[in-house]
Parts: structure tokens; C-alpha cells; sequence
């Protein structure tokens, strides 16, 4: 039996509070491998395990997440691993670009096939290119749609709200022509501040507060919206507080129009603020569909039993707001974690029973993963029996593979020769 590691860099809590949403992107990557570990045509004699980092938002925590995986575990000694048992095969990050753009310039040194589920940066060298796939579709369908929609509701007067990194900026490089073609004009382009740009959070919230002041304080009926997974919270908090002290700028109406890039993420202590603020939003989704099985296994887990998951009693306390090792204080306001709550009774902007668009690009990519695997193993078996195989797949070691869960472009990678079997 031949073990395979896949592992996923992804921002799992932001040093003070864990983004409850997130851990159904954990759970979509439990599912997705305990289905191809109990399918034996897939990788018979083969199985599949994981490995989460967390990046926190910072690049350094990437960096040295992405080195860490081809070191033995547990000793931080470059280039150097003895553990023949975890081997990585695969990395899987994301949802935020940033996270790839760091991740990319350690694994592709190493020839890592890397896979992204969150937004697609520009990829800055060929040989990056090479070890790279994106599981959100191709982006110009979105760029032309957002101008079919603006010039569908007449609204040629607008504002443009980015994240403030290369993903925003391609964004801006692309949707700005095509719009202005069309007739469309925009009044502003402002960006969300950038959390890997400061450490000083009163500081972010204050420049966050004035750019969302300048927003609602323009002129245009539609803004233009093109964030990732943390630009949600941002907008949650600094309307709420603008709500709270400056109530007739607030009550300015806006139509958000949001690309697919936007998680409707938030914190657990947001979840008694309002969202009035969205109502009117248009947003672009990305496709997803029912996974059979998935919440009946989400609704099994308990995390009194659950012992290999280190990460369900940091989300459970969290998503209740309750502890399972309660203070004097927490004790008299009954909040005691009994492992009996119910899932169901979340928020969704807490915690979603269906899987999310961006936990169906997680399931996917680990499918991509296995079939590659699977592919290759399939090729050498035929290269041994005598076949010929089509192409030089064995000489340039070419990872190939098109998910049979849903139509993606070929993915082509090449296999770290230090995994290659003799």
C-alpha cells in the first residue's frame, strides 16, 4: 500500500478569530478523499491523505508553509527529508490569490503540480505556468457579463471597489477597456486595504472606514465589486459601524455587483449584524452541485468522538460561542460546549449545510489530483506490458488528467521525478 499526501494551503483563522466558513472547505477535502480511498478503480493499492497549513494572510506564513513540505516533519532543515511514508503529491491553495503567488515561487522550484480554488493571479514565468490549474472558469465570460449586466439596467455611470493585490489589479486591466467600449463609465476605482500591508489594525480600519465613506458618499447607483474570501468581512464591519455613527450615509443606497471571487464569509461574532447593506447585491456565483452524501457527513460529525480532527472544537467554539473547557464566568452563562449542538441552527453567513461554490472547487481539485494519479500509474502499467503510449508521457514525466466531476481544461503537470517509481 502506497501512502500519497495532497496538501492545501489555505487561511483557515487570521491570527484572532477562525473564519467559520472555512472548515466546510476542510470538510470538503475529508469528503473528497474518503470517497476515492473507498473507491478501489480509482487508486487501487494506493491512498490518499492531507496535510492543512495555515497562512494567516501573511506571506511569510506561506513561505514557510510551502518549505515545509520537503522537509522530514517536525525538522525545518532545508532540503532534507527522510519520512518515505508522507509523501506530497500535490497543493492545493487557496481561496485567496495571494496565497499562490507566494506558494508558487518556493513550489515550483521543486516541480510541485500546484492547484488554485480561489482566485487566479497572473502568472509571472512559464516554467510557474507549468506546475499551475485554476478550478474557477476562464474569466472573460465574467467581464463580459459584468458589462452586459451594467448596460442591461442602463447603469453607465459606476464605481469599481477592488482588492488591493495583482488579482485586482488584472481585474482592473481587463473589465476597464472592455466597459469603456461599451459606453461605461466609472466615477471611482478604490481598493480594500490590504491586511498584508499592516499590522496595525486600528490603522486598517480607519482606511478601510474612509474608503467605504468615499464609496457611499459618490453619486453612481452601481459599484463594481471584486474581492476574495476577507473583503467580505471588511465590508460587514465598516457598514455596521457607519451604521452606527453616521446613519443617514448609511441609509445611501448602492447596488453591489459582485464577481465570483466573493465569499460570503464572516467572523461568528458578526452574526447578529444586519445585512442590509447587500440587499439589492447581484453576484456571480460559481457552478456547483449537490454532492451526495456531503451533509449527512457533515451532520455526523461530533467533536466529542472525533479525535484525528484538530480543527472541528476550534470551529465549534466558535460557531456556538461556547467552550469545552468553560471558565467560572462562561459556566454561569450556560456556555458549555455539549458536542450536541446542532449544525443546522447556524447562520448561513456562520456556517453552510450545502456545499459552497468554492468547497466544490476543493472536492474537484482532489479529483483532479487522484485521476491524475491515477493516469500515471495507468501509464506506466501499460509502458511495462509492452503498449505504446500515445505522446512522450513517459520521457517529460506529463501529468495529464480532465475531471470526470466537471468539464475543466487539461491539466498538465510534471510529476517530481523524486516520486517516480523505478
Amino acid at each position: 500500500m502506497i501512502f500519497w499526501e495532497v496538501c492545501i494551503l489555505t487561511i483557515y483563522n487570521a491570527y484572532f478569530r477562525v473564519i467559520t466558513p472555512m472548515y466546510q472547505h476542510i470538510l470538503a477535502l475529508e469528503f473528497a478523499i474518503m470517497e476515492i480511498n473507498r473507491d478501489t478503480s480509482i487508486l487501487p493499492n494506493h491512498t490518499l491523505g492531507f496535510h492543512i497549513y495555515n497562512t494567516y494572510f501573511d506571506p511569510s506564513w506561506t513561505y514557510r508553509a510551502s518549505l515545509e513540505l520537503f522537509f522530514t516533519k517536525g525538522q525545518f532543515i532545508p532540503n532534507y527529508n527522510c519520512d518515505a511514508q508522507n509523501r506530497p503529491i500535490a497543493v492545493i491553495g487557496g481561496p485567496s490569490s495571494d496565497i499562490y503567488l507566494y506558494m508558487a515561487n518556493i513550489l515550483s522550484l521543486y516541480k510541485m503540480p500546484q492547484i488554485l480554488y480561489g482566485s487566479a493571479p497572473e502568472i509571472s514565468t512559464k516554467d510557474q505556468a507549468a506546475f499551475y490549474q485554476q478550478m474557477l472558469p476562464n474569466m472573460d465570460s465574467q467581464y463580459k457579463a459584468i458589462s452586459q449586466l451594467l448596460l442591461y439596467f442602463m447603469w453607465t455611470w459606476v464605481g469599481m471597489l477592488l482588492v488591493d493585490n495583482e488579482s485586482g489589479e488584472m481585474f482592473l486591466r481587463r473589465v476597464l477597456p472592455m466597459a469603456t467600449q461599451s459606453g461605461i463609465c466609472f466615477d471611482f476605482v478604490a481598493r480594500f486595504p490590504n491586511p498584508a500591508e499592516s499590522n496595525n489594525l486600528k490603522k486598517m480600519a480607519e482606511i478601510g472606514l474612509n474608503m467605504y465613506r468615499f464609496v457611499m458618499k459618490s453619486n453612481v447607483t452601481a459599484v463594481v465589486v471584486h474581492g476574495e474570501s476577507g473583503n467580505m468581512i471588511t465590508l460587514r464591519v465598516i457598514s455596521s459601524h457607519l451604521k452606527d455613527n453616521d446613519l443617514p450615509l448609511w441609509t445611501k443606497g448602492k447596488v453591489w455587483i459582485m464577481t465570483i471571487q466573493m465569499d460570503f464569509t464572516s467572523n461568528p461574532f458578526h452574526r447578529n449584524k444586519d445585512l442590509v447593506f447587500l440587499h439589492g447585491a447581484l453576484s456571480f456565483a460559481i457552478h456547483s452541485e449537490k454532492v451526495l452524501g456531503f451533509q449527512q457527513f457533515v451532520q455526523m460529525r461530533n467533536p466529542i468522538l472525533e479525535k484525528e480532527d484538530s480543527f472541528i472544537k476550534i470551529f465549534w467554539e466558535n460557531a456556538f460561542e461556547c467552550s469545552f473547557r468553560p471558565s467560572v464566568t462562561q459556566k454561569a452563562n450556560g456556555a458549555t460546549c455539549t458536542g450536541k449542538e446542532k449544525l443546522e441552527i447556524l447562520p448561513t453567513s456562520v456556517f453552510e449545510m450545502e456545499m459552497s461554490g468554492h468547497s466544490y472547487s476543493v472536492y474537484n481539485a482532489i479529483y483532479v489530483v487522484a485521476h491524475a494519479l491515477h493516469d500515471f500509474y495507468s501509464s506506466i502499467m501499460k509502458y511495462r506490458e509492452g503498449r505504446k503510449i500515445k505522446g512522450k508521457f513517459l520521457n517529460q514525466h506529463l501529468w495529464k488528467v480532465k475531471s470526470p466531476k466537471r468539464q475543466i481544461t487539461d491539466l498538465s503537470f510534471y510529476l517530481p521525478t523524486r516520486f517516480q517509481k523505478k
